[in-house]
């Protein structure tokens, strides 16, 4: 029930300034030492949810340089059989290498490791995560998504409300200043100061 009332308000929370961001780092794959025979290849995969940011590092021993591809199941499939292949990542001369993979992805993907030379090669390689969070202010969670979710909603219809009614209220009328007649007890508007416009005797 908690977590139903943060999907809802926070939206509107994030709105009115009421939450905090900040990133989440995990590790996928930590920093691993991969042997990459002669004329030869290695791999490892991971499963990558689509909704964060990947980071991901190699660096070859010796400053030696090997291929370094990234690519899912079916273009592995494909790369491995000498077929063209779609990827992700593609350098054919890594040495120190930092990458980074975009949220867009989603499913297992392979990280290649392509020797070509004649003797064999260590690399060490990692891969991390980054998902960016969005939480709500913890006085949200203190006074209770209900409580504020009808506030916000009378508070929106009391500034509309306000408006049309302010809006449909007509201007006050201005009261003018007049004059009483003592002869015959006519109103007279100030600006007939001196003469009763129904008996036509003087003000004094």
């Amino acid at each position: 029930m908690l977590d139903e009332g943060a999907q809802i308000f926070t939206p509107l929370a994030a709105a009115a300034g009421l939450t905090n961001q900040y990133t989440k780092e995990a590790v996928v794959l930590p920093p691993t030492l991969y042997s990459v025979p002669a004329a030869n290849y290695s791999f490892t995969l991971a499963a990558l949810p689509g909704d964060r940011e990947y980071v991901g590092s190699l660096e070859v021993a010796g400053g030696r340089q090997l291929g370094f591809y990234v690519m899912d199941a079916g273009n592995f499939s494909l790369w491995r059989a000498g077929r063209p292949a779609s990827l992700v990542v593609a350098n054919p001369n890594a040495v120190s290498y930092n990458f980074t993979l975009p949220p867009s992805l989603s499913g297992t993907y392979y990280f290649v490791f392509d020797n070509q030379e004649n003797s064999q090669l260590e690399v060490v390689f990692g891969l991390s995560s980054a998902q960016s969070i969005t939480v709500l202010n913890p006085l949200i969670a203190y006074i209770g998504y209900e409580v504020l979710l009808v506030g916000v909603i009378l508070t929106i219809l009391g500034l509309r409300g306000g408006g049309s009614k302010a809006e449909q209220k007509p201007a006050a009328q201005k009261t003018k200043a007049v004059w009483r007649c003592r002869f015959c007890g006519a109103t007279n508007p100030v600006d007939e100061p001196t003469f009763c416009a129904k008996c036509g005797r003087a003000k004094h």
